[in-house]
């Protein structure tokens, strides 16, 4: 009760309720991809404005595959929108009644050629939240099968297979960029450092650079 108070005092308050009225919905554009909305919202007891957001038709996956040597793959590509070339993990699109481990295992085979035994589902994560309402499902993979990579058309990727610890060496440099890329790999070496991985995935991710 009396950190209530304090709290309250302060002007912070645990209140958790939807403070947006919607007077108007309106779509400004659209594709197959995603759309822009620009509503017409009140914030509590502010005067209505326009709010322009991006809602998203698709949502992402992301996975981090770990092979037998604890080395993970990673995919480059030239970024049309960005207009530089990225090393990323593999990933993309799934489609919003799609499982999202299936579209993950489909990016995979097409990017890198892999297909694994073992997947694990680490965490849902929102990009820019404020202005756009698409989230990206990330995962680690392992006990990993060789394969021929069959990416789509627009996709000339590069391949890079690297110690799992190099790979966080290179967001930490800021090499990796992506924000996806760079939360997975992160949160899987969180995990490591807290044992609270597979003990398989974590003797792999344990070993020593050859």
């Amino acid at each position: 009760m009396q950190r209530q108070k304090a709290e309250a005092m302060d002007g912070i308050t645990d209140d958790r309720v939807n403070p947006w009225t919607v007077h108007r919905e309106e779509e400004s554009f659209a594709c197959s991809y995603f759309s822009v909305r620009s509503d017409t919202v009140a914030h509590g007891t502010r005067l209505p404005r326009v709010y322009n957001s991006i809602r998203m038709r698709t949502f992402g996956v992301s996975v981090v595959p770990i092979d037998d040597e604890g080395c993970t793959t990673l995919v480059g590509q030239y970024r049309y929108v960005v207009d530089r070339f990225t090393w990323e993990v593999p990933g993309g699109g799934c489609k919003l009644d799609q499982a999202p481990v299936e579209a993950a295992r489909m990016e995979l085979s097409e990017e890198t050629g892999y297909r694994a035994d073992h997947w694990l589902q680490l965490f849902d994560a929102s990009l820019a939240p404020g202005t756009i309402d698409g989230r990206t499902q990330c995962f680690v993979a392992w006990g990993l099968r060789a394969g021929i990579p069959h990416p789509e058309p627009e996709e000339r990727l590069q391949q890079r297979r690297v110690p799992f610890g190099q790979a966080i060496s290179m967001v930490l440099s800021g090499e990796i960029s992506s924000f996806s890329s760079v939360t997975v790999l992160l949160g899987i070496q969180v995990k490591l450092a807290r044992g609270e991985l597979p003990a398989d995935l974590m003797k792999l991710l344990q070993q020593r650079p050859r």
